[in-house]
């Protein structure tokens, strides 16, 4: 006697589900925000994924003479030019050695494009939104004002660099010395 597809696949259906775990339900899954960790200095500092086109290897550069110390140069970058800015010096701290850590952030800000030498990158950083918002008091003035707010993971304060205000700020790009 045999048993027709349709109630064969139903038999299938049921010994496969039978002791299988639930499924989640997902409108209680907590909603991660992603950036780009990085390093400036003494400070954990993180980036929205969007904010950043490539994370680079400390390239060569050629200086650039009647410039502020802390504009680097240009790099050729596949056959493009990017301005290389050592952020730590830009903000008043040590300039950043080249080493095997350091690396370039390239902003991805539309009409800005510049690589942004950090002491080092972290990776990705994947942080719930319900625990944006912390404190961030202690932070210096200058890269205070580029910080829109702040994630705690692990007992540590993470500060979301905005590069879209950083592009803006006027001081940011008066290079001449």
């Amino acid at each position: 006697m045999s048993q027709d597809p349709f109630s064969v696949l139903q038999t299938m259906e049921q010994s496969g589900t039978r002791g299988a775990p639930l499924l989640l339900d997902d409108s209680k899954l907590a909603v991660l925000w992603s950036g780009v960790a990085f390093r400036l200095g003494d400070l954990n500092l993180v980036t929205p994924l969007d904010h950043v086109l490539e994370v680079l290897p400390y390239p060569e550069v050629t200086p650039l003479p009647g410039t502020k110390s802390w504009l680097k140069g240009l790099a050729n970058i596949r056959g493009n030019l990017l301005t290389i800015v050592d952020l730590p010096e830009y903000f008043g701290k040590s300039p950043v050695t080249k080493g095997v850590r350091s690396r370039i952030l390239v902003m991805n800000t539309g009409e800005y494009s510049a690589g942004l030498l950090v002491n080092e990158v972290l990776g990705l950083r994947h942080f719930d939104e319900e625990t944006e918002g912390q404190a961030l008091s202690g932070l210096e003035e200058p890269v205070g004002e580029q910080i829109i707010g702040g994630f705690l993971q692990e007992g540590v304060l993470w500060g979301v660099f905005d590069m879209h205000v950083l592009s803006q700020n006027q001081a940011f790009r008066r290079v001449a010395a």
